[in-house]
């Protein structure tokens, strides 16, 4: 894989970002380590100058300067192992003992180079770490004491304490990289099997469908969601096929019939009864064909989703008791009973209009392909998760195995051919329910069909 690629995708940026992010933590724990740790061991080196250097003042007080000769002596001898280093002169400046040579007398805390420590006592240093830090102070009789010591431990620390954070941060910038470079491509790998299978997609193979590896990650996540769309894009493509050969299925026969009707017109003498019962038919089933594309545009409309911007809270109940009413004596007509329950005061929200053409819709069907003396129910009660209605009829009812492609457009069970219908009454229902989120189940009304609407949304 180019290192160019990898270099500029987000990951490897990210995983930079926060290499850099550690770095600059690294670099604020290394000042207030390098402080806190500096401050800690010159404080403990300076406290032991000074109470060194007041214990030899004390001595030098009660019993003299010669009593600290003596004492400074006996401890050069073995300042090689305790790091003690001193010089005492008297007033006129002559050097009296210690293992350091021409100090400066001045009172308070010096710093000085390791130059100052007698030939004869300085030892076979490894590092230039070494810096004596000592106090000098007057005593009684005017001599001049100087008590230091090798500042090396404290040296050494801060250079402990600079490399570890160097080390660390060289670490930390190559696990940013190496983490960069393995994310990247992952990355690049999941992003490749995106794009192989548009490109499938794009040759034709709708079937494609980009791999999911598992892990619930947002590449995951996002492969999981352009699936469901080209899922859903493969099932409008599909249902768009069913229609167009439905439409030229279904529409065929009224065109061929209203072409031959216009055919045997122009064989007819005008203003005779033949001739204008020709018009008459031609008419009819230019009607026909205009109510189905009508038919076709609402569904259209209702399924592009652009009613729900009017939805509104409205009286459920009422719009049943609308339809309920219109219908009973349609019913009647036919020669079949019809019956009603409506709870009242149920409210929903959504288009009242589109749920009175679902209902009424589902009241036609009934009506139309029961025989006579059939029963007919509408009800509309209070449910557990919102109102539940259902349209039932005593006639044929409808096969399971074709219950799911009644809602299709221009779909008609062999029974209804001879009815009047294009096949789109319940495709229309199914729209509606859709966009409003209505779940319908066609069940057995032993005898007949029962249509269960559970309206989750009314109260």
């Amino acid at each position: 894989m180019p290192i160019p690629r990898l270099l500029s995708t987000a990951s490897f940026r990210l995983s930079t970002l926060y290499g850099a992010v550690t770095i600059f933590c690294f670099a604020i724990l290394l000042a207030v380590t390098y402080w806190t740790a500096t401050a800690a061991l010159r404080e403990q080196l300076r406290l032991e100058v000074l109470n060194d250097l007041q214990t030899l003042t004390f001595e030098s007080d009660a019993d003299g300067v010669g009593t600290i000769v003596q004492d400074i002596n006996e401890r050069t001898l073995i300042s090689s192992k305790i790091g003690g280093y001193y010089f005492l002169s008297n007033k006129d400046g002559l050097k009296l003992a210690g293992n350091l040579d021409a100090i400066i007398p001045g009172e308070g805390w010096q710093e000085l180079g390791f130059e100052h420590v007698a030939a004869n006592q300085v030892m076979a240093l490894t590092d230039e770490d070494h810096e004596l830090w000592g106090q000098g102070n007057r005593l009684a009789d005017g001599s001049f004491l100087f008590v230091a010591q090798d500042a090396f431990r404290v040296l050494s620390a801060q250079e402990a304490i600079i490399h570890s954070f160097l080390w660390s941060a060289a670490a930390a910038i190559f696990l940013a990289v190496f983490a960069g470079v393995v994310m990247s491509q992952g990355f690049l790998r999941q992003i490749d099997a995106i794009n192989a299978t548009s490109q499938a997609i794009m040759d034709g193979d709708l079937t494609q469908r980009i791999p999911v590896k598992g892990t619930s990650d947002e590449i995951d996540r996002l492969s999981i969601n352009l699936n469901r769309l080209l899922d859903s894009n493969h099932s409008l493509l599909e249902s768009l096929k069913q229609v167009s050969t439905n439409i030229a299925h279904d529409l065929r026969t009224p065109l061929s019939r209203l072409r031959q009707g216009l055919e045997e017109l122009k064989l007819k003498p005008a203003g005779t009864i033949e001739h204008d019962g020709a018009v008459d038919a031609a008419i009819a089933e230019s009607d026909q064909l205009l109510a189905t594309f009508s038919a076709l545009l609402r569904i259209a409309q209702i399924e592009s989703g652009t009613r729900k911007s009017a939805f509104k809270v409205f009286d459920l109940s009422q719009v049943f008791e609308r339809v309920a009413s219109a219908y009973s004596a349609v019913a009647e007509d036919e020669g079949k009973t019809f019956a009603a329950e409506i709870a009242p005061g149920l409210s929903f929200r959504g288009d009242s209009d589109l749920l009175l053409q679902m209902v009424a819709n589902l009241l036609e069907n009934a009506i139309r392909h029961t025989p006579s003396q059939s029963r007919i129910w509408l009800t509309l009660l209070p449910g557990h998760n919102g109102a539940v209605a259902s349209v039932a009829d005593s006639g044929p009812g409808i096969p399971p195995d074709e219950r799911d492609k009644v809602f299709e457009r221009f779909y008609r069970l062999d029974s209804s051919r001879t009815t009047a219908g294009n096949g789109l009454g319940l495709a229309l229902v199914a729209a509606v329910a859709d966009l409003h989120g209505i779940g319908i189940l066609l069940a057995d009304n032993q005898p007949g069909l029962k249509v269960v609407l559970n309206l989750s949304g009314s109260t």
